[in-house]
């Protein structure tokens, strides 16, 4: 029953992120939580290793309409900030490796995908909907946060995260 709940607002959250693309906007928590997971090859990922560069870290699902849908914007924006100190590491839920492999195949994207297989990031984090995005600027501060999917490299996504770059060190 618990199950079927939790799949109830997942599905009302994800219809109303997929009706609109969302902006990013100031980040108003507290503290960046620790974040270290292992990726499709088994290396382990730990946030405050890219200490000096801006991070996007997106928690998303392959059976996810509107994290499936922002991918490919996720991809761009890794290409259109390339050899600037940028990072993408994208946060699976639960989700076996072969099953996020097969899709990762599918999508063409070529940035960090890490596990979180026993969603223990997914409740540090406090995500509550898929995708849940945040940008943290070179300090390890979260700057940014977002709660649905959007257009990654849109131009004023674009800005905000350029804006975060030059106080990031290479």
């Amino acid at each position: 029953m618990k199950n079927i709940c939790l799949s109830i607002l997942l599905s009302l959250a994800l219809a109303t992120s997929v009706a609109q693309a969302r902006e990013l906007k100031p980040y108003q928590g507290g503290a960046t939580p620790p974040l270290a997971l292992k990726d499709l090859a088994g290396n382990t990922h730990k946030l405050e290793d890219y200490r000096g560069r801006v991070v996007l870290v997106n928690f998303w699902a392959s059976w996810c309409p509107p994290c499936r849908a922002e991918m490919p914007s996720m991809q761009r924006l890794k290409e259109k900030l390339a050899g600037k100190p940028f990072t993408i590491l994208a946060v699976d839920m639960g989700e076996t490796p072969d099953v996020v492999s097969a899709y990762i195949k599918t999508v063409h994207t070529d940035f960090t995908v890490l596990l979180d297989s026993d969603g223990h990031a997914l409740k540090s984090w406090k995500v509550f909907a898929f995708p849940t995005s945040y940008v943290i600027d070179g300090t390890g501060r979260i700057r940014y946060a977002l709660f649905g999917s959007t257009e990654w490299d849109e131009a004023e996504t674009l800005q905000k995260i350029n804006d975060l770059l030059p106080s990031a060190t290479p």
